[in-house]
């Protein structure tokens, strides 16, 4: 799965952007000082940790693919028409 801290940071940045660290430490019940520490490697990440991040990505990718769809054809469909 590579590097846990790497994994906490692109999941963290995908999900919100450049201010991740307090919703992510809110969204898997921890602080963002908690998420800090492991991001510095003064604690190790939990093992539940990537199941968890995997579930919230896979959470609002759903949310993504929905509006999504309202929206309609994308950009690359609606031009090779």
């Amino acid at each position: 799965m590579g590097d846990n801290v790497e994994l906490l940071m692109a999941a963290g940045k995908a999900l919100y952007g450049k201010r991740w660290q307090s919703p992510v430490g809110r969204d898997l019940e921890t602080t963002d000082r908690t998420v800090r520490n492991w991001l510095a490697r003064a604690h190790p990440i939990p093992e539940h940790v990537p199941v968890r991040l995997e579930v919230l990505l896979r959470k609002r990718k759903i949310e993504i693919d929905a509006v999504l769809e309202q929206i309609g054809p994308g950009i690359e469909e609606s031009s090779s028409e």
